[in-house]
């Protein structure tokens, strides 16, 4: 199962932010195990590292990403899913290039903890909560 993490659940993941931690704990098992494979895109890993550096410092940080990022496979868009994405009835920019860029690489689902995000899921992509990705792999 190829599965798009949003940057919110990959901050939960380096950060263990949870209420949960189990569900991210199964989460992180099904991407080291090869259960379901991760995809991300390099803005996203530098948007994860913006963040981290405001509440961590620079050693943290880098220690985080050289155990989070080999978990994961990066996808690149184009001018056709930005174009995309700008077409969509989604008042975030980003949210709607992740969406497209899913769509471009056959993605069966865009995994966010962002409650906007989770509207624009339909049949042809799901967009699921960390919640009920882990209900789908049980």
């Amino acid at each position: 199962m190829k599965i798009f993490f949003d940057v919110n659940v990959v901050l939960d993941i380096a950060i263990k932010r949870t209420k949960d931690p189990g569900i991210f704990n199964k989460l992180t098992f099904a991407l080291e195990s090869g259960k379901i494979k991760g995809y991300v895109t390099t803005g996203l890993i530098q948007t994860v590292s913006y963040f981290l550096l405001k509440y961590l410092d620079y050693n943290k940080t880098r220690e985080i990403l050289t155990i989070i990022v080999p978990m994961f496979h990066f996808l690149d868009g184009d001018e056709k899913d930005i174009l995309n994405a700008l077409r969509m009835d989604s008042k975030d920019i980003e949210d709607a290039i992740f969406y497209q860029i899913s769509l471009s690489n056959q993605i069966d689902a865009i995994v966010t903890s962002d409650k906007d995000f989770l509207k624009l899921s339909n049949t042809y992509l799901p967009v699921l909560t960390p919640e009920e990705l882990v209900r789908r792999l049980d």
